[in-house]
């Protein structure tokens, strides 16, 4: 019996503990305030990083209007987390945000705390793109495109190098697949230039996640937090909505559970931000098509979003 309980005991020295995924660098470029998905998203990668899933190191605004860098603010500090880089695409001369129907940006930087005033007082997006880069591990950095591509292109012809060697992937909610309807999707349509130029020439692999691909939810959003604020702007009270931002922000922090990725080819942009899926592939290239039932992952992506005041 004392040779048993003796050989028990080395073996529990021998027991190694259980070792979680290190958090996802993360880096976020946005059209806040062009539809309300985005807050949607820029709350799921709040609450990954307190949850130690992902680590947010910065977020960058890809419209002109001053108020979308200081509510992308107003969402990070809602979630404790106010010191989280803010870049702005410059000059931030309001010309993006009027433009939309459901213009929440200003209404949100008037209702809640924050620090950041606007655009004008943030970073320019490259600059910082650079900064957070260079002191990153190289091929760590997952960087998630929810807009346009303007920023992506800047920073692109800025650094190419240091695009190919500090990122990872990048995942870009844009397009249509296996190729656009009657006119492009709206992201890719946002910036058609750079938005060519960045599906041809990212140096890194690129998931796109299509305009084909939406849940909805919204209704169980209450309270008076900056997403259900942003929701009932939106969808009107006690309302689901169309997200299209939600899905790629899931996959790049927990992967591929939900998805299926689609390869075989590349992702081909022509007039006006039209594109195509063409084969064979001539860059790192996939798409995503949803591999669980729309009300599953939606419910999924709600519950995390109930879960936080």
């Amino acid at each position: 019996m004392l040779t048993i309980l003796s050989a028990v005991a080395v073996a529990a020295t021998l027991v190694v503990p259980a070792t979680h995924p290190a958090p996802v660098p993360l880096i976020i470029d946005t059209d806040i305030c062009a539809a309300v998905d985005d807050v949607s998203a820029l709350a799921m990668a709040n609450l990954m990083h307190s949850r130690g899933e992902a680590k947010l190191l910065g977020v960058m605004v890809d419209t002109r209007g001053d108020a979308g860098a200081a509510a992308v603010d107003v969402v990070n500090t809602h979630y404790k987390h106010p010191n989280i880089p803010i870049g702005a695409l410059k000059p931030t001369d309001n010309s993006t945000c009027e433009q939309f129907a459901h213009n929440y940006a200003p209404q949100l930087a008037k209702k809640f705390p924050h620090d950041l005033q606007g655009g004008n007082a943030a970073l320019e997006a490259t600059a910082l793109y650079r900064k957070l880069l260079a002191t990153q591990r190289d091929r760590s950095v997952v960087v998630v495109s929810l807009g346009a591509t303007t920023n992506l292109r800047t920073l692109l012809d800025a650094d190419a190098d240091l695009v190919r060697r500090k990122v990872s992937r990048l995942i870009v909610m844009g397009g249509q697949y296996p190729r656009s309807a009657s006119e492009p999707e709206f992201n890719f349509a946002l910036d058609p230039a750079a938005t060519a130029r960045v599906v041809h020439d990212w140096p890194t692999p690129v998931v796109f996640s299509g305009g084909e691909l939406s849940v909805s939810f919204g209704k169980r959003i209450t309270g008076t937090s900056p997403l259900a604020e942003t929701f009932r702007i939106g969808f009107g009270a006690g309302a689901d909505g169309e997200l299209w931002d939600v899905l790629p922000m899931y996959y790049a922090v927990r992967g591929a559970k939900h998805f299926t990725e689609v390869r075989g080819g590349s992702n081909r942009v022509g007039a006006g931000g039209a594109n195509e899926w063409v084969s064979p592939p001539t860059r790192d290239h996939a798409y995503l098509k949803l591999a669980s039932e729309k009300p599953v992952i939606a419910k999924i992506i709600e519950d995390m979003l109930v879960s936080a005041p």
